[in-house]
């Protein structure tokens, strides 16, 4: 009988701290967070990842197709491998144009995300001492080759974080005012967000 007590004694001290922590958890899962997206840019930024994938795929089927760089390879030997998946990718994205990635949903979340984040950061002063400033930037067009330089900026830690997360064959550069998105191993540019950036 006793043993019986105890096992209800101690099956309703776990109900009652189960009810005692039960509100906060409650709260946890139902209170307002500061990281909510709303509905409208959360369909864009979805818009945004379906068209990274659909590129993705293109490019995994033609890298697979294409010669590339092995362990140990010349600076010559992955230049060409560069060059060999950037006409593959050209090729296979004949008609591309400005907005394709980036339709104009998506441009519009991610150019207000940048202000905010640019405002709320005082990131005016990091912005204008980057490393293209003191040269004359291309023009950015889709499919112009762009190997990592000068002449294209990096991506400071605060802006990425407010930007959607990219595959590692991918990444964000500034060029002048505009956020590009660019094929790292085809130093080619897919699309970009003209004005972007205030700098």
């Amino acid at each position: 009988m006793t043993q019986g007590v105890n096992k209800s004694t101690a099956l309703l001290a776990v109900v009652i701290s189960g009810l005692a922590i039960s509100p906060s958890l409650l709260w946890a899962q139902s209170a307002p967070h500061a990281d909510v997206v709303p509905p409208a840019e959360a369909v864009a930024i979805k818009q945004f990842n379906q068209a990274i994938a659909k590129y993705m795929a293109i490019r995994n089927r033609l890298q697979s197709e294409v010669q590339g760089p092995v362990k140990n390879s010349s600076a010559s030997q992955v230049t060409n491998a560069s060059d060999a998946l950037a006409g593959a990718i050209e090729r296979a994205r004949q008609g591309a144009q400005v907005g394709n990635i980036f339709t104009p949903p998506v441009a519009a979340v991610i150019k207000r995300r940048i202000t905010d984040a640019v405002r709320s950061g005082h990131l005016e002063a990091v912005l204008a001492d980057i490393d293209d400033e003191k040269q004359v930037s291309p023009a950015p067009k889709v499919h112009l080759r762009l190997p990592v330089s000068a002449q294209m900026a990096t991506m400071p830690p605060s802006l990425l974080k407010v930007l959607p997360v990219l595959p590692k064959a991918l990444e964000y550069r500034i060029l002048g005012k505009n956020l590009v998105i660019r094929d790292v191993d085809a130093s080619l540019i897919l699309d970009y967000i003209p004005l972007a950036v205030p700098r």
